[in-house]
């Protein structure tokens, strides 16, 4: 028996250690966390939680990709953020709710359809962008997917670095570089190529230990041109459950960068984005996407045609320098075509970036409006529910009157009953007083006639005694009056003792 005890309480202990063990394996839904503490998730959390802020896009190119929804038509990747200085290299932190995947894991490229997608990976990096810089400007752009950074590119100036256009990257002057707020300071695209053959390719990244660096521009080049000094910061693991209470997934604590970076499982079948519950509502085909921001499609294929364009005058330039010294008038011939088409290209870029501005000034008033109104509408719904609470409170004290006033009515009726009662008493206290009166008058007249003649006659010679004593005290002396009283008592007396009938 007592083993038997043992046997149970050991399986009950066993039990509860293993529940223990699976709930500390899985802190939030879809993120894990391994033996070691390290905190791991799979593709379907990228296609679940980036689900709210975008449209999951299925390319032949790229398959699943994903782009977002509620951004200006001249968005970019890499814009919206700043940089900080950390042990791995050059990190970019995101303003965007997005950004803790979207710049740290996988690729972006400019889709001829749909405009900037992104192409989900399972390797984080502190950023994953080419850098180029010069004439005082410094600028940076997503590397397309499939391209190696194993080594630096080192490329020279003016050159097409990966194949990535000019107007792919988001170039700031170098006094802004360190600014908190990059967007604030970005220069418009249309005077990118007036500086961009004085700007060489700094990227260069690094793989050791299993880490990412990324060294990009140099941190003494940018502490010269800052005029102070660059902090570096550690970067360090943010909690699987705090990633979604800051900004980007990351936060700077002293000199430590805490930022959610989890291992991505690249063994993990996973469904695709049309299959999953909270990712198929975000699910749209490009003609929709197309349907839905025409604006930004238009303004992307633009761009992807002057980037074509220029390609082509590069390519051609390098193909005359290799082949000769040509007729002088043909190359002479060839450079001003070259430069009118030059021209031309800028000119539209900057009526292309005049026009978007006014279609994003337009943007932002109908923004500003939407604003207004809404907060109109939050108002008025805020004094309607104000207007409801008083005439639910009016309504309230008008009951509490009316069962006053009731009370008070059933008050007054009841004094009203007990006067009438009071009264109805009084009647009949008043009524029985007369009886009692009638009655001992009755009773009187009854005895009166009970009682002998005698009574009577001596009543009657009382009386004519007095008379008769009023009448000699009136016509004798003092000496006769004194007898006749006597005569009169002593025959009253005799009279007394009369028999009756005598």
């Amino acid at each position: 028996m007592k083993t038997t005890r043992n046997v149970l309480f050991a399986l009950l202990l066993l039990g509860s250690v293993t529940g223990v063990a699976s709930a500390s394996t899985s802190v939030a839904a879809g993120i894990h966390i391994g033996p070691s503490g390290h905190t791991s998730v799979d593709l379907g959390f990228f296609y679940d939680n980036l689900a709210p802020y975008g449209n999951w896009v299925q390319r032949p190119s790229y398959g699943w990709v994903w782009t977002p929804a509620a951004v200006a038509t001249s968005w970019h990747p890499y814009e919206y953020g700043h940089w900080v200085w950390t042990d791995q290299g050059w990190v970019w932190i995101s303003d965007e709710p997005y950004g803790w995947a979207t710049y740290h894991y996988g690729r972006w490229y400019d889709d001829p359809d749909i405009g900037w997608a992104w192409v989900p990976g399972d390797e984080w990096g502190p950023s994953w962008v080419s850098w180029q810089a010069g004439a005082d400007y410094v600028g940076w752009a997503p590397l397309p997917p499939g391209v190696s950074v194993s080594v630096g590119f080192g490329g020279g100036y003016g050159g097409y670095a990966y194949g990535i256009a000019p107007a792919s990257y988001v170039f700031v002057p170098e006094r802004d570089f360190l600014s908190p707020r990059i967007a604030s300071y970005a220069v418009p695209y249309a005077r990118v190529n007036t500086f961009w053959g004085q700007t060489r390719n700094f990227t260069n990244y690094r793989f050791s230990g299993g880490r990412v660096f990324n060294q990009g521009i140099p941190v003494d080049q940018v502490q010269r041109f800052a005029g102070r000094r660059v902090p570096q910061y550690q970067v360090a693991d943010l909690g699987g459950t705090d990633f979604k209470r800051f900004r980007g997934g990351a936060h700077i604590q002293g000199n430590r960068l805490a930022i959610f970076r989890p291992q991505v499982q690249k063994a993990a079948r996973v469904a695709p984005p049309i299959q999953r519950p909270a990712a198929r509502r975000a699910v749209v085909s490009a003609a929709q996407f197309k349907a839905a921001h025409p604006q930004r499609v238009a303004l992307a294929q633009r761009q992807q045609t002057l980037a074509r364009q220029e390609r082509q005058q590069i390519r051609q330039q390098r193909a005359e320098t290799r082949g000769g010294a040509p007729a002088l008038n043909t190359r002479n011939t060839r450079n001003k075509a070259l430069q009118q088409r030059q021209a031309q290209n800028l000119r539209q870029q900057e009526k292309l970036q005049q026009r978007q501005t006014r279609v994003d000034q337009k943007q932002a008033r109908v923004d500003n409006q939407r604003v207004r109104v809404n907060q109109a509408q939050q108002r008025q719904a805020q004094s309607f529910r104000q207007q409801q609470k008083v005439q639910q409170r009016q309504a309230r004290i008008d009951q509490r009157q009316a069962r006053v006033d009731r009370q008070r009515v059933q008050i007054d009726r009841a004094q009203q009953r007990q006067a009438q009662a009071a009264r109805q008493q009084q009647k009949a206290a008043a009524q029985q007083q007369r009886q009692a009166r009638a009655e001992r008058q009755q009773f009187q007249a009854g005895r009166q006639q009970q009682r002998p003649p005698e009574r009577a006659q001596q009543r009657q010679a009382m009386q004519q005694q007095r008379a008769a004593q009023r009448q000699g005290g009136g016509g004798g002396g003092r000496g006769q009056g004194g007898h006749g009283p006597a005569q009169g008592g002593n025959g009253g007396h005799h009279g007394h003792n009369r028999p009756p009938g005598q």
